[in-house]
């Protein structure tokens, strides 16, 4: 693309870490290195972690502080079991009322913030570039836009009013509003990204949007050198084998029901599961009978949860979604490592089917999966025969794969 001055929206950032601030951490270094002038207006409160970058935040500094606070306490293993239920009463609370009332999202506020603040958006920007998932991104988009006159680029990271499962808000109240909002944002914006095929032809069939605006931005990462060599060095012949998940559940989207009943109870004792998710994912496990190996660790930082998934993991494992809409970055940044790479498919349809020949280290299973044809997958890096292909990863998931369709 052309060296541009660039405003990137996006009500979450750094230090706020989600797949997509890490996405879009890596496209903003990336677009800086190409030369391009990048600014990143967010809602986040920011820190040391971005004093190198060009932020230009709009919030309530307090307001924040206090909600991360509570979050971070809620799931804090640290806490007395009181004070612990109190926070997650206020959690509960919280999310009671944004799912009912808040339009378009829980970050609604901003919307008022930006446009208080949009004089104070310079008007040299060549174009604009909004990122969900909020969706309030795209809101406070649209306002600086119309201010501006610039052109406008959406990143859509999970479906909007077309989501089945989990809505971002009340349907029932909001159905209308949100199909209206969204058709006319696509009609106004000049690219649209989403994350791979199927959802892209789902909304350009429901929205009748203009092909040529369309374009698939894959999850993007990194490939460092050093964790290829580290994942190839590690001793995949030791016992016990440890498979490690890093992530959350959802209802209805992302539940580990068929993996443990159909995969995990049949693996003989020698395999460990590790299971690093967050408070409200361990309800998922209550109703089995026998946990004695499985392991249930915190959420991690990521950078702390790389080195684990590297040093201490024979299998990583990825649960896909119950739709096709929604495509999981964790198992994208998984298969970045070098590491093997096991992805439960919930349904026959599930996207990464697409990926799978494209990468050695990604094995696919399903209902239908035995031991034998993990064990057998295994024995591929207990020989020592596989390599990483990084010319594969790069073309798919790598930065530029994005930044060269930014027109």
């Amino acid at each position: 693309m052309n060296k541009q001055r660039i405003l990137i929206v996006s009500h979450q950032f750094l230090p706020h870490l989600s797949p997509r601030t890490t996405r879009w951490k890596t496209l903003v270094d990336r677009l800086i290195e190409t030369g391009n002038e990048v600014t990143i207006l967010t809602g986040t409160c920011p820190d040391e972690s971005v004093e190198n970058y060009n932020i230009l935040y709009f919030g309530n500094k307090k307001i924040s502080t206090t909600m991360n606070s509570i979050r971070k306490d809620a799931n804090s293993i640290d806490n007395p079991s009181l004070k612990k239920i109190i926070y997650n009463l206020l959690k509960k609370v919280y999310r009671l009322l944004f799912k009912n009332f808040a339009w378009p999202d829980y970050a609604m506020f901003w919307i008022f913030t930006i446009y208080k603040n949009k004089a104070k958006i310079s008007k040299d920007f060549d174009s604009v570039i909004s990122v969900s998932l909020p969706f309030t991104s795209h809101v406070c988009a649209s306002i600086i836009v119309k201010e501006l006159g610039t052109k406008w680029v959406m990143d859509i990271g999970d479906p909007f009013s077309l989501k089945l499962q989990s809505p971002e808000n009340n349907k029932i109240l909001y159905s209308f509003l949100n199909k209206f909002i969204e058709k006319k944002y696509y009609n106004k914006a000049d690219q649209i990204f989403f994350t791979h095929k199927e959802v892209l032809d789902f909304h350009q069939k429901k929205f009748k949007i203009n092909k040529s605006k369309l374009n698939i931005g894959h999850p993007i990462f990194e490939v460092l050198n050093e964790n290829i060599l580290l994942s190839k060095e590690y001793d995949y012949n030791k016992i016990p084998i440890n498979i490690g998940y890093f992530g959350i559940f959802t209802d209805k989207i992302r539940e580990p029901f068929n993996y443990i009943n159909h995969i995990a109870n049949k693996l003989g004792e020698e395999f460990n599961h590790h299971w690093y998710i967050n408070e409200e994912s361990k309800k998922y496990f209550t109703s089995f009978q026998n946990l004695d190996n499985h392991f249930f660790e915190p959420l991690l930082p990521r950078e702390e949860a790389i080195k684990k998934m590297i040093n201490n993991f024979h299998l990583l494992l990825s649960i896909g979604n119950t739709n096709k809409y929604q495509l999981p970055s964790k198992v994208i940044e998984y298969i970045s490592l070098g590491k093997p790479v096991i992805h439960f498919a919930e349904i026959p349809s599930d996207p990464m089917y697409r990926f799978e020949k494209l990468f050695g280290n990604l094995k696919i299973i399903n209902k239908e999966t035995q031991p034998i044809d993990i064990n057998n997958y295994l024995k591929l890096f207990q020989n020592g025969t596989f390599d990483f292909n990084n010319d594969n990863f790069i073309e798919n998931f790598g930065s530029n794969a994005v930044i060269n369709k930014l027109n």
